[in-house]
């Protein structure tokens, strides 16, 4: 999605809030004094159709704009704060950066044909500013952490889950997490917002008794069908924990010493996406 924010020293040719150049992914905003107050006034919400779907972040229940959208909008420099402000609200992982210097597209680039007013008007219009949609680089580096979890859990190391948890007080979520595996060495991931709630809970009466035992670091549990490790993570967040989980008890050493070796590429990605 471009938006290119412009001036004119005269008025668009049309009454209506937009006009279409060729197609609705195509769209100039009216620079009329009435259009630009009621827009304003309305927090650009009359445009809302025409903005992109967007792609949902299944884990944090956020939108984005597509990288492969096409989007055009020009839209007047009286109107670009309130726009702007809709498209943060709506596309939370969308960033915006700006083109240098700020290009006007051809009237064939864009689909304007013929010499009507439109096209006189598109002419003399002066781009101040472009903003080009860019992903989030999060995204990007919650994939590169999934794949280290994935490819951590399917070595062989006695490591057979690798998670992050965290919680916001009323609840503890899975924030990432390696895939589930087949067989013997499956681990029911989803049981940990459960057994992590309580672990928070320990950690709070904990403190309400001893106050002087500071901040936990990591803890180890040795079952009889499983080990689980947890790191305590408080700079990411007051109740934040990395979790490694073995479906057998043998393997304690393995999983430390694979622990180890992973956990400083680990935690430079989570302080990149939640420091």
């Amino acid at each position: 999605m471009k938006l290119f924010i412009y001036t004119a020293h005269e008025a668009t040719p049309f009454k209506g809030l937009f006009e279409p150049l060729g197609s609705f992914h195509k769209v100039i905003l009216s620079n009329h004094d009435e259009q630009i107050k009621r827009f304003n006034q309305h927090e650009g919400t009359q445009i809302k159709d025409l903005l992109p779907e967007g792609i949902i972040d299944p884990d944090e229940m956020v939108s984005y704009i597509s990288p492969e959208d096409s989007s055009l909008f020009f839209i007047p420099e009286e109107m670009q704060e309130t726009f702007m402000k809709l498209l943060k609200n709506l596309f939370k992982k969308t960033k915006w950066t700006e083109e240098e210097p700020p290009h006007k597209p051809s009237k064939d680039e864009i689909g304007l044909v013929g010499n009507n007013d439109l096209s006189e008007f598109y002419d003399n219009l002066e781009t101040q500013t472009v903003l080009q949609s860019v992903e989030d680089d999060t995204m990007s580096k919650k994939q590169e952490l999934e794949d280290l979890f994935n490819a951590i859990a399917q070595d062989d190391n006695e490591i057979d889950a690798v998670l992050v948890c965290t919680s916001d007080e009323t609840k503890i979520r899975i924030a990432y997490s390696s895939q589930p595996k087949e067989g013997s060495r499956q681990v029911d991931v989803d049981s940990f917002t459960v057994q992590i709630q309580h672990f928070v809970s320990m950690l709070k009466m904990t403190n309400k008794v001893n106050d002087h035992i500071g901040s936990l670091k990591t803890a180890e549990l040795l079952f009889s069908g499983g080990i689980v490790h947890i790191t305590h993570l408080p700079q990411l967040g007051e109740y934040t924990f990395l979790v490694f989980v073995s479906a057998t008890e043998e393997g304690i050493e393995l999983l430390a010493l694979h622990r180890k070796r992973n956990l400083d590429k680990i935690m430079t990605l989570l302080g990149e996406m939640l420091g």
